[in-house]
């Protein structure tokens, strides 16, 4: 009887980490994230310059095939039309942090350039590729 016992529960055991898995993998591949940001000051990223408020947008699922993953929109909406710039980011491990934070590096007096960005509640920032 205790033989039986411990056979279901290490069968058990086994089918709860495999199913654990499976399931944070699949809601991680179709995961979209969205934050909106205010630049007061002028701010440039990959060549454009960024004043006033804008939509950060990450595809996880582009970002694993390979493909453009992050796609910045002037204003709060994903419009087509108003799409700023896009392109493949590079994930960078950091603390987590509990604001969407985007981090700047001042390349020459008054420039400043964002270097990577990183959502609410995340330890994964995504920093931005030098053209």
């Amino acid at each position: 009887m205790k033989s039986l016992f411990l056979l279901f529960a290490l069968l058990f055991a086994v089918a709860l980490s495999s199913s654990s898995a499976v399931v944070s993998k699949a809601s991680n591949a179709g995961h979209k994230q969205r934050a909106v940001t205010q630049f007061n000051d002028p701010v440039r990223l990959q060549g454009v310059l960024l004043k006033g408020e804008y939509l950060f947008v990450h595809d996880d699922a582009a970002m694993m095939r390979g493909e453009t993953c992050t796609f910045v929109y002037k204003g709060d909406a994903e419009i087509a039309s108003q799409l700023v710039v896009s392109f493949h980011c590079t994930p960078v491990q950091r603390q987590k942090v509990n604001s969407f934070v985007v981090r700047t590096e001042q390349v020459s007096p008054g420039v400043n350039e964002v270097r990577e960005f990183q959502f609410r509640g995340e330890t994964e920032a995504h920093a931005v590729p030098v053209k």
